[in-house]
């Protein structure tokens, strides 16, 4: 008995980590997501939704200001869409201390750019940058896995303790 419960136990922790790199022929790829701010609004939430605006379970939560280094946690993994296909971006912006009901509500549907893979020793991010004026872009980047795995160039230099702006589009 619990031997069963081990292995029930390893396949509720591998199995999802697994499926990071796994791409769906519906024209999603399961991916990670992270929040990446070069603005000086706080986002306390944002979630990723489908091109019918459905919730897609994903998104992140207390993405600092890029003053403060710009970043979110990770969360892994569901369903995004595909690059060159259209996703919507909801999130809030406000103060830590402002009350919630103070905080303003924005949505927008970009085109995800990138690149994706279905090679079990890759891993698919989706890279959601908040930029000043309420402007949003969605990127997913996909990177090796193995022992000589280099980060990918498209990767944002935040992720690495250095606080160099970007642009929309860059």
């Amino acid at each position: 008995m619990r031997r069963i419960a081990f292995l029930l136990l390893c396949m509720g922790i591998v199995g999802p980590l697994c499926g990071c790199a796994s791409t769906k022929s519906n024209g999603y790829v399961t991916a990670s997501v992270y929040g990446v701010n070069y603005s000086e609004d706080y986002v306390p939430d944002f979630s990723i939704l489908t091109e019918s605006g459905e919730q897609t379970g994903m998104g992140g939560s207390r993405v600092q200001e890029f003053s403060e280094g710009g970043l979110s946690g990770e969360v892994c993994c569901a369903p995004i869409p595909k690059p060159g296909r259209t996703t919507t971006v909801s999130w809030r912006v406000g103060g830590h201390k402002e009350p919630e009901a103070n905080w303003k509500h924005f949505r927008k549907t970009v085109v995800v750019r990138g690149e994706a893979s279905n090679d079990p020793d890759k891993v698919n991010s989706l890279v959601v940058r908040f930029f000043p004026g309420h402007e949003v872009e969605a990127e997913l980047i996909c990177e090796s896995t193995g022992p000589d795995a280099r980060p990918s160039p498209r990767r944002d230099q935040l992720f690495y303790g250095r606080l160099v702006m970007r642009q929309m589009g860059d």
